[in-house]
């Protein structure tokens, strides 16, 4: 186990160092060609029912009607209803336009947060055998670290929790886009090793 610096600012360096370097190992530098991507699911992991795409130069955004019912806890999340997403294509109409998105973008590293819980969620929405969406997943790579500082850490980090170590945008979470963009700035920072100077304060 790493020794831990005493101070709140020291500490948030130090984890961006890990961070940093972890991603380096991936392959992701600054100035690296980067896509990010955010859903809203049925449930866990559920369908998808949003994606949200950020490639250079531009963003999508994608709503899908799923097959089966939101769950009560998804939806007190997100606010969507299957009513809300009755005219909305499947997403089985949905993914080629999101794989052609990816394709136009040229050669990039897909990130997201939850990375499996993004392709648990696409490939629950979708016929057995049709190629998966595997992103890089940021919050593998920082639980990786954490647990490099922290071997006894139980718990999952969350993308809004990576305000003790970088400034982290306000999250909507009835907004796929939302979730994209805050990982396109946290993995900003992250490269750029921008800690955070102040313990945000606690809601």
């Amino acid at each position: 186990m790493i020794e831990i610096p005493k101070t709140f600012e020291e500490q948030a360096a130090q984890r961006m160092t890990l961070y940093a370097d972890a991603l380096h190992t991936h392959g992701v530098f600054p100035g690296a060609p980067l896509a990010f991507v955010g859903v809203l699911t049925t449930g866990l992991p559920g369908e998808v029912i949003e994606l949200a795409l950020i490639t250079p130069g531009a963003e999508h955004v994608w709503r899908a009607q799923p097959l089966g019912p939101i769950e009560g806890g998804a939806y007190r999340r997100h606010g969507l209803t299957t009513l809300d997403l009755a005219s909305e294509p499947p997403f089985t109409q949905v993914y080629p336009q999101v794989l052609e998105a990816l394709q136009s973008a040229g050669p990039v590293t897909l990130i997201a947060w939850a990375g499996r819980f993004i392709t648990a969620a696409v490939a629950a929405s979708l016929p057995p055998g049709t190629p998966p969406l595997t992103p890089l997943d940021l919050q593998a790579i920082v639980d990786e670290q954490d647990r490099t500082l922290n071997p006894y850490a139980r718990y999952l980090p969350s993308l809004p929790g990576m305000g003790y170590t970088v400034e982290t945008p306000q999250i909507d979470p009835a907004s796929a886009l939302s979730h994209a963009r805050a990982l396109q700035a946290v993995t900003a920072a992250l490269l750029e090793r921008r800690s955070t100077r102040t313990i945000p304060p606690r809601l």
